[in-house]
């Protein structure tokens, strides 16, 4: 009996899943000067689920169009599914949003390239459709939250008396709303908990979290809200001996972790709180003096191919981590930002600019 496309959607994830088990993301990066998108790896069970379920409702949709097989997927097809997307009513809002409809372009895109059965100059693009919604660089128009975290605080003393504690750790740690709660992996124990909390033998307070992508997150607390971060969890803080050195440890501590929150509502605006730890912390780190260099890859312009357009060469600049430099509002030594970057759990200077620019 031959699969349905939910089965054959399902297969393809996992196969693609179990492929990038055996290489790396940077290996994919390298071999291709970070200038082209793979779609035919998915490097953590975090984006496996992801695409997963989005997997499933493409499937519900095709299979309410009486496509069947993949070969009557046609990159036409799957810009009406973007378009149809684009004109649905949700929650009151029209049309779905800009990262859920290019997420499910990904998603298309991993399905259909990754499979072979289209040509990765067919791919889907949601920028090249008309009327999509766009997303904005700027935190303050994606969340329509122009107060900072201490506006929001005095004009929502209720609400903020209510989740006080959730806040608060935010605040202290930059953690995100997921990071806080937890997810479904590891049967919904991967929120912080009694297993995430370290403070070193020189008294810094640590987090260890489950971050995006699945990846192992240790932020560090601000000083300003330390004296409140170990009268609020106390006993639940461990020695830094007793933290997790490898990966299998934190899965391990994964499993006997016991979260200490459950999800809260949605009208608490975490990111301005994630931008007040950033502001705290970018001042915190630069009080310290940064040493050495760090390589960063650039691009430069390098002639003229025959065709007449610009020619780019790789090459790699060196940045001095004493070096002062500028972002949004804060000028501080590259080696802080560098640091509050993985703090933050992105790992890139240019994200900062959203919770380090103007009306943060």
């Amino acid at each position: 009996m031959p699969k349905n496309l939910r089965h054959i959607f399902r297969s393809i994830l996992i196969r693609q899943r179990k492929t990038a088990l055996r290489t790396s993301r940077q290996q994919m990066k390298a071999a291709h000067d970070g200038k082209v998108t793979d779609y035919r790896h998915i490097y953590s069970d975090n984006s496996y689920r992801k695409h997963w379920s989005r997997a499933q409702k493409f499937a519900d949709y095709c299979r309410q169009n009486n496509v069947k097989t993949m070969d009557q997927i046609t990159p036409t097809f799957a810009k009406k599914y973007l378009l149809y997307e684009r004109d649905q009513n949700v929650n009151g809002f029209h049309g779905y949003s800009a990262s859920t409809i290019g997420a499910d372009a990904l998603l298309i895109n991993h399905l259909m390239i990754g499979s072979g059965s289209w040509k990765t100059s067919q791919r889907l693009e949601k920028s090249k459709l008309p009327n999509m919604p766009r997303r904005s660089t700027l935190l303050v128009k994606q969340r329509q939250k122009p107060l900072s975290s201490r506006e929001w605080i005095v004009a929502n003393p209720k609400l903020y008396e209510k989740y006080k504690q959730q806040i608060d750790t935010i605040r202290a740690f930059g953690l995100r709303r997921r990071e806080i709660t937890g997810g479904t992996s590891y049967n919904g124990r991967d929120g912080l908990g009694d297993r995430s909390l370290y403070t070193t033998k020189g008294g810094r307070l640590f987090a260890v979290v489950l971050g995006k992508g699945g990846k192992i997150r240790w932020t560090e607390c601000c000083h300003d809200l330390q004296t409140e971060m170990e009268q609020l969890y106390g006993s639940k803080i461990r020695p830094m001996a007793d933290g997790p050195k490898t990966l299998e440890d934190f899965k391990h501590n994964l499993k006997i972790n016991k979260p200490f929150y459950k999800p809260f509502s949605h009208s608490i605006p975490t990111h301005i709180h994630r931008a007040a730890y950033a502001q705290a912390m970018i001042k915190q780190l630069n009080q310290q003096t940064y040493t050495g260099f760090r390589d960063k890859t650039i691009y430069y312009r390098d002639g003229f191919k025959k065709n007449g357009k610009p020619r780019y060469s790789k090459g790699i600049k060196k940045i001095n981590l004493h070096d002062n430099y500028k972002i949004g509002t804060y000028t501080a030594q590259y080696g802080a930002f560098y640091e509050l970057s993985q703090y933050m759990g992105h790992n890139r200077l240019d994200v900062l600019q959203s919770y380090l620019g103007v009306g943060r």
